[in-house]
């Protein structure tokens, strides 16, 4: 008995020893399995997308401003009684180019609206290549006998450098460098090279073809041409070419520009205005000086100022027609040489119809571009948007980077970057501002006027009338000398306003100012002077006369508080501190002051005239 039980025993232990080995025999056999099936697969795709079955128009634009656009149109086609299945396909350049790639996107050619997924930084299977991978939403299936092709966009910048012919200085010489082909993991049976040169451009020449015997063609547009037949699969040439502007225009002369960073900023306040402004920062990465930038603004803008950290720039603006954007030509402050860089604030106003949508009560939206489209990249964007106080965010077509929030106001900011003439940035923002707001500052104003005068009845009702003093006369010679000086003084200072303003437009020149402003404010010493020794010879002959002559100081010290205000906000609004309705709104209020206070000397004078007749 126990001899067959041992015996029974072994068989069991076995049994449970294959059964704790089949379960990894059986998952290595299924990944051995679909292993082979994968790769099964995946080789006959390669067998199956021959050279033959592979062509690639490699299009390349040099924009002003510095940018290369390649476009790369990928034609593929099965052989006949085939099938190819598609659910991706990479392509890309040697890796020397990647750092260059600012942009780079998808779309089937024959209908650019359906955008394909792009994935970034990607290894073509060899080391030496960047490249991306094209995704196809659903599996691409072509038939024996037909095709289907595809786009692939790549911006590039920084392969554009300039320098000076000691011959013609006065045309400056350009050298692009690029990818000379595409590089695809398969090779393909032609490659259609074309490139496009900017306006008023002459192509000078390249060392890379011509080293073998070979050169670009140049078609009816003025293009030029090379077609590789075939073309091996990661192809690594790298091709540059050299090239002049001939008398362009001014407005279409080669530029190259690094935009490091871009600050708009959009105000809207509750009264219906939209202020807005745009600080750049810039290099210039020409050779030669520039005194001249121009900017796109958006549609409609007007009352266009442009200034720097010392002071206002001269700005031209063209507008063209309806939907377009309009032209900001910036006269800089000094020269911009090659390698510096430079910042200015473009500030203008935008009409409230055309941007905002009221779609109810107390629902609005704003339809905006974050930034107009530029031959450039700007690298850094930020975009902030301000609401009226009161009103508050609700949703933005755009994801919002932060919203900031304080007691009255919300603002709503944005930041991108790598940001190519190819990205939307229009975008629809919807935030809500109950309708009280509108009225809400006029009736708390009106209620603080309503108050102050209410507590100053209070306060003369209750106070105690002053005693009756009898009078002195004075003297109608010191009177009417008192009324002369005063107006000599007033006409002084309006010709120091005059010849000030003159100085502004360039009607007057700059030691014919000094030598005018020292004259007049030499007489306006002598007359502050005498007029103190007036004012004291007056005070004195009673209660009445002093009180006169403390009504012409406390205006007089009004008068020289305006003028320090008026240069604090000049100096606030130039250094971007305050916006333009803000600096209006400032330089409004202390109009009122002046006038206040002027009105309150003439009075004085009148009585005073009274007296001497």
């Amino acid at each position: 008995m126990n001899k067959y039980a041992k015996l029974r025993k072994e068989p069991a232990t076995s049994d449970v020893s294959l059964k704790r080995m089949s379960l990894p025999l059986v998952v290595l056999l299924l990944l051995s399995m679909f292993l082979t099936l994968a790769l099964t697969s995946i080789n006959a795709e390669t067998q199956t997308l021959s050279s033959e079955n592979i062509k690639v128009d490699h299009v390349l634009e040099i924009r002003n401003g510095g940018l290369i656009i390649i476009n790369d149109t990928v034609t593929l086609s099965a052989s006949t009684g085939e099938n190819v299945t598609l659910q991706s396909f990479s392509i890309g350049f040697p890796f020397c180019y990647r750092s260059n790639i600012d942009y780079c996107f998808a779309y089937d050619t024959a209908n650019p609206e359906n955008r394909f997924e792009v994935v970034p930084d990607v290894g073509l299977g060899k080391i030496g290549f960047h490249g991306v991978n094209v995704m196809f939403p659903e599996p691409v299936d072509i038939r024996g006998g037909e095709s289907f092709s595809f786009t692939v966009v790549f911006v590039l910048s920084d392969l554009i450098y300039s320098w000076v012919p000691e011959l013609e200085p006065e045309n400056p010489l350009f050298n692009a460098s690029f990818p000379m082909f595409p590089s695809l993991t398969h090779s393909i049976s032609l490659c259609n090279v074309t490139i496009i040169l900017p306006s008023h451009s002459t192509y000078l020449g390249t060392s890379h073809l011509k080293a073998k015997g070979l050169d670009f063609n140049k078609t009816e547009l003025g293009w030029l041409n090379y077609v590789q037949r075939p073309l091996e699969n990661f192809a690594e040439e790298l091709g540059w070419l050299n090239f002049v502007q001939i008398s362009p225009l001014v407005d279409e002369y080669f530029l190259i520009f690094d935009i490091n960073q871009v600050s708009r900023d959009i105000r809207l306040d509750e009264w219906g205005n939209i202020v807005a402004s745009d600080s750049y920062d810039l290099t210039n990465k020409a050779i030669w000086n520039l005194t001249e930038i121009t900017t796109k603004l958006p549609r409609d803008a007007y009352d266009v100022h442009a200034y720097d950290r010392l002071g206002e720039l001269s700005v031209r603006s063209e507008k063209g027609n309806v939907a377009s954007y309009v032209n900001a030509s910036i006269t800089l402050g000094s020269e911009l040489k090659e390698g510096a860089t430079t910042e200015f604030t473009v500030s203008y106003s935008l009409p409230w119809r055309e941007y905002v949508n009221h779609q109810s009560t107390s629902n609005f939206e704003l339809a905006f571009d974050l930034f107009e489209h530029s031959n450039m990249t700007v690298r850094r964007l930020v975009a902030s948007i301000t609401l009226p106080k009161g009103a508050s965010f609700r949703t933005s077509s755009v994801s919002p980077g932060t919203i900031e929030k304080n007691a009255l106001q919300e603002t709503v900011a944005f930041t991108f970057y790598n940001v190519t003439p190819f990205h939307d940035l229009s975008f629809d923002l919807a935030y809500e501002h109950p309708i009280f707001w509108a009225s809400f500052y006029p009736t708390l104003w009106m209620g603080i006027v309503v108050t102050i005068i209410s507590i100053v009845v209070l306060v003369w009702r209750r106070a105690p009338k002053p005693p009756t003093v009898s009078l002195i006369p004075v003297s109608p010679k010191v009177l009417r000398s008192f009324v002369d000086a005063y107006e000599e003084k007033a006409k002084i200072s309006s010709e120091l306003e005059s010849i000030e303003g003159l100085l502004r437009k360039g009607k007057v020149t700059r030691r014919r100012y000094k030598i005018r402003k020292k004259t007049l404010e030499g007489r306006l010493s002598a007359l502050s002077r005498e007029l103190a020794n007036l004012r004291e010879e007056i005070r004195v002959a009673g209660p009445r006369y002093a009180n006169i002559m403390g009504q012409v100081e406390v205006a007089e010290a009004l008068l020289e508080g305006v003028e320090t205000d008026f240069r604090r906000a000049e100096a606030r609004y130039r250094s971007g501190e305050v916006s333009k309705s803000a600096y209006r709104r400032l330089i409004a209020e202390y109009e009122r002051r002046k006038e206040r206070a002027k009105t309150t000397i003439e009075g004085v004078l009148i009585r005073l005239r009274e007296e001497i007749r």
